[in-house]
Formats: structure tokens, sequence, C-alpha cells
């Protein structure tokens, strides 16, 4: 940051923002500088681009209120967006699975920035510490991602009128960096001294890190192997499902794929056809579990030399649904579990767990930094 920027704008609040854009949700840590306590935030990860009239229409016939992130939509560029939960139960939107992540991630970040200002209240003008996380394989459009976010950043529309932020600190991670960090501060001089494989295994990509003696390879392998995959597995071996609705109950099922999970999905009304649907639900979930544990251990292996790494590290939540297969495919290495930062339980408000690791262990080294340069440079947020 320049002298002329630091003198400039430190007087305006200061929000320092880290962002995990997954494939089943947006994840963020967030807190204002000088009050510097964490705080989350989640957004469901549906973005369309929907018409001005459409969302203002909406805004005035409502009733009641609601949270910021029920509600978002930005209008930047001569285009709006409905964003998250809005764009999913009023505009039908998709989560756009098969789209590069950066390509959403615009309205996605601009839009939780607005919630995080209001969840503050830090005003519609304020400066911005911005840490994101993307896979290994889209890290090359960083910069063009930093270019279109300083220019949307600093004049774009909310529900509650113009905002104005100024990006001041920005940095772009891979996936699985968080864990990285976190494991990398508990090694110390040891990690040094080692080959670790950092595997992070996530509802829409699974990706591959190699750190080899403290040095992460710039070239990570990322997949499209997330658990979406399974999902759709047994979307096409049941009726009347979707990856959405089935996606909580397959986790809760667990390794055994317990039927209990599934009983408030069946759409049957007669006994008998109840239990067979269910049946139905559990088979097809153990063979889609099965099929899917098979390709993924199979791209894993071909990213990943046993033979010359000493440790796998596994994170993500699709990682742990799978622990007992992925523990049984490698005997011989060993694999590291839940090395990420803990998460205290007022940041994890939304019961999200390991899948909360990553971009918090991110957040908590990203505002170290921030709040560091800040203090170096004499610059303070104001309230």
């Amino acid at each position: 940051m320049s002298k002329t920027t630091q003198n400039k704008s430190n007087s305006s609040p200061l929000l320092i923002l880290a962002l995990d854009f997954g494939g089943s949700a947006t994840k963020g840590i967030y807190c204002g500088l000088e009050q510097n306590i964490p705080m989350s935030l989640m957004m469901e990860p549906e973005v369309l681009k929907v018409s001005w009239e459409s969302v203002n229409s909406y805004s005035t016939r409502t009733l009641g209120s609601t949270e910021p992130e029920n509600a978002a939509w930005v209008s930047y560029m001569g285009e709006t967006f409905a964003v998250g939960y809005l764009a999913k139960t009023q505009y039908y939107a998709n989560a756009g699975l098969k789209e590069l992540k950066y390509e959403r991630a615009i309205s996605k970040t601009i839009s939780a920035v607005w919630v995080a200002s209001q969840k503050l209240k830090l005003g519609m003008k304020f400066r911005l510490a911005l840490a994101c996380l993307l896979p290994p394989g889209e890290l090359e459009n960083k910069e063009s991602f930093h270019q279109q976010l300083c220019k949307v950043l600093a004049n774009y529309i909310t529900p509650t009128g113009k905002i104005q932020v100024e990006l001041v600190e920005f940095k772009c991670l891979p996936e699985g960096a968080g864990i990285y960090l976190a494991y990398q501060k508990k090694l110390g001089q040891q990690i040094k001294m080692k080959v670790i494989a950092l595997a992070m295994v996530g509802y829409r990509n699974a990706s591959v890190l190699i750190s080899d003696r403290g040095m992460v390879a710039a070239d990570g392998k990322t997949s499209d192997l997330g658990m979406i995959r399974l999902l759709e597995r047994v979307v096409a071996k049941t009726s009347g499902h979707t990856p959405a609705i089935l996606a909580p109950a397959v986790v809760a099922a667990g390794s055994d794929v317990s039927t209990t999970p599934f009983l408030r999905l069946l759409r049957s009304r007669n006994n008998v056809n109840k239990q067979h649907e269910l049946q139905q639900i559990q088979k097809a979930v153990k063979l889609a579990r099965s099929e899917y544990t098979a390709v993924l251990t199979s791209w894993l292996d071909q990213v990943i030399s046993t033979s010359v790494v000493d440790e796998i590290l596994f994170c993500g939540g699709t990682a742990d649904y799978i622990r007992r297969e992925l523990n049984s495919h490698y005997p011989g290495t060993p694999c590291l579990w839940g090395v990420g930062a803990d998460i205290p339980k007022q940041v994890d408000k939304f019961g999200l767990g390991s899948r909360l690791g990553d971009v918090y262990s991110v957040f908590l080294y990203f505002s170290q930094q921030v709040q560091k340069f800040s203090s170096n440079n004499g610059i303070r947020g104001s309230n």
C-alpha cells in the first residue's frame, strides 16, 4: 500500500475478510480492524443475472426483515445479480458447478463485503483487506480477478444503496493453503525435512499441493472430483431427488450408510413403498460411495507419489466423509486429519466444523499480517 493511499484512507473503517467460494456454500470469516473479533458468514452458492426492476420490485413488496445474507443482490457495470439465498429461492438459480469459480466470485465477493459491512455497521464507504481461496488450477486468473474487484468495489449498488470500497490489501491463495499454514505453524522447522501432500476434497473440486521441504510447488493439481460426482450417481439411481437435497442426508448417513437420515426424503405414502424407497436410496448411496472412492483414489494416485511423500494431509468435508476409505487406501503412508486451527464455537455459528477450517486458518494468517502492517504504519480503523 502506498503512502498516498495510506494518508488518504486511514480515517475510514477497515474490513478484514477471508472467503472460500465452496461449491456448496460461500464461507467467510471477517472482522473490523479495531474490534478484532472474528465472525463467520455463509451464503448459498447460487448467482443469477436478473433485471434491476425485478430485484427492486422484490425489495418493495416483501414484508418483515431478514439477515442481509438472505436478501443480497448487487448491481455493477450495468448488470444486476441476485446472490445466495435470494437467487436460490426467488429465482431458482443454479450453483454453477460447471463454471470456473472465479467467474462468479466477483458477485459473491462484493455481496459478502456488503453483508459483513452491514453486520459491523461500517457505513457505505470503507477500506477492505481481502484474502480468498481458489482451486490451484484457477490461480492463474488471480490478477484478472484482482483488477476486476478493484474496479467493481469502488462503486456498486446494494439493497441499502451505493457502496464505495477501497481494496487496500489482496491475497489469493490455493485451496488448502490455510490448513497447510496451520500445520506449518505447528511443525515449525520440522516441515523443512518433510515432503507433504496436501489433499483438499470439497463439494466441487479435489486439489493436491505438494510441499517439498517447506517449499510448496506452484503447479498444484485440480480435478472436478468433488462430492457432487458421488451425489450425481445417487440421483441417477433414485427418483425425485437433487444433489442439494441429498447432500446433508448422505453425509449424516456416514460410512455405514444408516437409513435414518433418509427417512425425511421419502416421497412414498404407502408403508410398503416407503420401505422399498428407503432400501433403494441406501443401496444407491452405498454403490455411489464405492464408485466415487475408486475414481477419486485413482486420480490421487496419479498426482501423489507415495514412494516420495512422507505424509498426506487431508482436508475438506468430502475427505472427512470418506476418511475410512482413504485411510485404507494408503496403509503405508501416514494420513493426517484435522490439523487446522481450532475453531471457536462462537465463530462456527453455522455448525460447519471442518468445512470452515481452511478459510478460518487463512483468516488468522492474513489478519495478523494486516494488523502488523497497520500498526507499523500508524493506520487505524474508525468506528
